[in-house]
């Protein structure tokens, strides 16, 4: 093997693990509110399932400015500056939530959402898609993406191992990038496909234009409208169930009786993450194959199977088995978000790739208020107030979460409907200054 080839393997792992750490780490300080909810209730005095879920839904809304200012960064000054600087940021801010006292959780709101700022998701696959070829785009790309289950399966863990010494100690484990940075500053090589488009428009004397306009002037609306409502109807039905399932779970083994039913279902949710990894690779795989539209559409019908199964052995004929595997089976019907990435980044210029990544994808998860209304919903139809009075009545708990998860089965139902308005690349080769070509649906 040359000095060359070592180079290129090892370019590609630095590459790789950027992207991953990136998005890992975004999972990773995202959901360790969900796997700690019931922890920050007994915290926070008075404060509701509805409070947290806001908090949730919340975060998530203030990726939108932090897609706007990093989508701008990697567009104007290249992808390896931006997506450094956004992982410190996140890192920063969700670690400083450790400090806030029982009596302060407006403050303890107030950080996550300066985290959320920190986006690097649209940059990750800006990266990768224009380093990867077509054919292994779609495998890498949900290999990536699915690296943010080993970030929740990672919040699952520290909140069951240190979890029980103190909630804050689980928050400052964020900081864990900060050696990873060191590498990516010295070996992450910049884009080859930015850098020939920045040295080009350089050289012409081109004027930057803000991207944030651009992606929805008259040539990009149609196609950032569509993308923007498939992928807010799939976060939504995402987030509609995955961010109040430990809780859902919980209640759910207490009423069969488990010893430690909150460590049983945070058991549960690492084995169905796992099963999502793998749902998240494969059908971007798949789509390396078939069609990022295809797979997409297959694997969204999964999904709404297994929705159709929760909601009916749920709420209508209440049956533990059957749950847990339409929870398995709604895992796999998951791994269409592994296909956003690598999509949206054929369809758009490299110009603004960045940006539309982040800013569509920041927009979709940002509206995405599922959490939020499951809490109301589950508030709104249970009496109890408390987690603590809630665990004592399980039985009208899980029927009040239930409810308020069948959102993800009208929003898993839209997508499907949506996805007929999404076009198919025709070209999928990205290059620094070519237009990718597109087709009608």
């Amino acid at each position: 093997m040359t000095e060359k080839e070592k180079l290129s393997k090892f370019t590609i792992l630095v590459i790789l693990l950027a992207a991953s750490i990136a998005w890992m780490h975004d999972g990773y300080s995202l959901v360790l509110i969900s796997t700690l909810s019931t922890s920050l209730q007994d915290f926070f005095v008075g404060v509701t399932t509805t409070q947290i879920g806001l908090v949730i839904s919340l975060q998530f809304v203030f990726t939108v400015p932090g897609a706007i200012l990093f989508g701008e960064i990697g567009d104007r000054f290249g992808r390896k500056k931006a997506l450094i600087i956004s992982i410190a940021w996140d890192a920063v801010f969700s670690s400083m939530t450790a400090i806030v006292p029982s009596n302060m959780f407006w403050l303890f709101a107030v950080l996550r959402l300066l985290s959320g700022l920190g986006v690097s998701w649209g940059i990750s696959f800006s990266l990768i898609s224009e380093y990867f070829r077509p054919k292994r785009r779609g495998a890498v790309g949900g290999l990536v993406h699915s690296t943010f289950v080993f970030g929740y399966i990672g919040a699952i863990l520290i909140s069951m191992v240190i979890g029980p010494y103190g909630w804050q100690w689980c928050f400052l484990t964020a900081l864990f990038p900060f050696p990873f940075l060191l590498l990516f500053w010295f070996y992450l090589p910049e884009s080859a496909v930015w850098s020939e488009y920045d040295r080009i428009t350089k050289e012409s004397g081109q004027k930057q234009r803000l991207r944030i306009r651009e992606i929805f002037s008259k040539k990009w609306l149609k196609l950032t409208v569509v993308l923007t409502i498939l992928f807010w109807l799939a976060e939504t039905g995402y987030h509609a169930l995955v961010d109040h399932a430990p809780e859902f779970f919980e209640y759910l083994f207490t009423i069969a009786g488990a010893s430690n039913a909150r460590l049983t279902a945070l058991l549960f949710m690492l084995v169905i993450m796992m099963i999502a990894a793998v749902g998240l690779f494969f059908f971007g795989f798949l789509s390396d194959y078939i069609g990022r539209k295809k797979a997409f559409g297959i694997d969204n019908v999964i999904g709404i199977i297994g929705g159709l199964l929760f909601v009916i052995f749920t709420l209508l004929f209440f049956n533990q088995t059957i749950i847990l595997i339409s929870a398995i089976i709604i895992t796999l019907g998951f791994g269409l978000h592994g296909i956003f990435g690598v999509w949206s980044s054929e369809l758009y210029d490299t110009e603004l790739r960045a940006s539309a990544n982040s800013i569509i994808f920041s927009i979709a998860r940002g509206l995405s208020f599922g959490a939020l209304f499951v809490g109301l919903i589950a508030d709104a139809l249970n009496p109890y107030a408390t987690i603590a009075e809630k665990l004592l009545h399980p039985e009208i708990s899980i029927q009040a979460l239930g409810t308020g998860m069948m959102l993800s089965l009208i929003a898993m139902i839209g997508v499907f409907i949506s996805l007929l308005f999404v076009p198919e690349p025709i070209d999928k080769e990205i290059t620094a200054l070519s237009k990718s070509d597109i087709i009608k649906p």
